[in-house]
């Protein structure tokens, strides 16, 4: 069954290049009304069932972590675009108020970059709980290890979740010890899990696959394991489509859910879920922007036209767009 899941806060976690150079062009081209109504549509949530799952799974290391020994863990794996991040953005806002921990650090959230180290992790933690460690260095590493987990345990932290993990294997050409110890950023996470009893969550592409390859000690204490994968051309791609028109209640887009057009954005974004609300947005503000009551096929033209460009090798699916 499909649902639709609501979140009014347009906070942002991170944008691709692309996305920021598309945000300024939007800022610059459409009106005050068409970007109040239409940049809405990027943030909404829409309850697929492996969302749903997923969210589940979330939920229930959230709820054991910090009440048993044994650590908890899962992995959430899946292609670029798929709504990892937006799943992980979701858990952590939706999570109610709480004396059990500090408000907006019950789950905490940390983008892993290339080439990530141990140095890097601890900083970026320690900034989340209001330190003010710009860097930390191999000679200090222990005191603000103790000082990290000091603050995971006053805050309440149940939860850690890493979002492009599969940059935590090991840079090329650089080899680590054995499968068994992992690499220095794995063993530092291992430690966090073992010391602060708290849950992790690896989120990242197939790369992940190969967990136990990378570091088996944390493999085993990382069982769980989740996918959200491109859409295919059925019942749950309709409900998805539907999820969209029902949460836009400032403007109509009913037209998403008739066939040709259903299967038209179905072939254009090949079943992402990015692609899809890159183009919805753009509809919904081109439509919007031109006064119109309710989007039309016209405007679906128009938005794929600003979106892949005039020298697109692709012809307009939707037509051409009118002079």
């Amino acid at each position: 069954m499909m649902t639709t899941v609501c979140d009014d806060d347009d906070d942002r976690f991170e944008f691709s290049s692309e996305d920021r150079e598309m945000e300024a062009r939007r800022l610059k081209m459409y009106s005050d009304k068409a970007l109040k109504i239409g940049l809405p549509v990027d943030q909404m949530f829409i309850n697929h069932p492996a969302f749903s799952d997923a969210l589940a799974a979330l939920d229930r290391i959230f709820q054991l972590s910090t009440k048993v020994d044994m650590p908890h863990g899962m992995r959430l794996i899946g292609s670029s675009g798929t709504g990892k991040t937006s799943l992980l953005k979701y858990f952590q806002r939706s999570l109610p108020k709480s004396s059990l921990f500090a408000e907006g650090l019950g789950a905490i959230y940390v983008r892993v970059p290339m080439n990530v180290s141990t140095p890097y992790l601890v900083s970026r933690l320690l900034r989340i709980y209001g330190y003010p460690f710009r860097r930390v260095t191999w000679d200090a590493m222990e005191q603000r290890i103790t000082v990290l987990l000091e603050a995971i345990r006053q805050k309440g932290t149940q939860l850690i979740m890493f979002d492009e993990a599969h940059n935590l294997a090991p840079m090329p050409g650089r080899k680590k010890s054995s499968q068994e110890e992992g690499t220095s950023p794995t063993d530092f996470i291992r430690l966090l899990m073992d010391e602060a009893l708290i849950g992790t969550v690896f989120s990242g592409i197939n790369a992940l696959e190969g967990f136990a390859e990378l570091d088996q000690a944390l493999a085993s204490r990382v069982v769980g394991c989740h996918r959200l994968d491109l859409f295919k051309y059925d019942a749950t791609w309709i409900g998805l489509l539907r999820g969209f028109v029902q949460q836009s209640n400032q403007f109509d887009i009913h037209v998403l859910l008739e066939k040709e057009v259903s299967l038209k954005l179905f072939k254009v974004t090949e079943g992402n879920l990015r692609s899809l609300k890159r183009l919805l947005t753009e509809i919904v503000l081109v439509a919007v922007d031109s006064g119109a009551a309710k989007a039309e096929i016209f405007h679906i033209q128009k938005a794929y036209s600003l979106i892949y460009g005039a020298a697109s090798l692709k012809e307009n699916p939707f037509g051409p767009v009118s002079a």
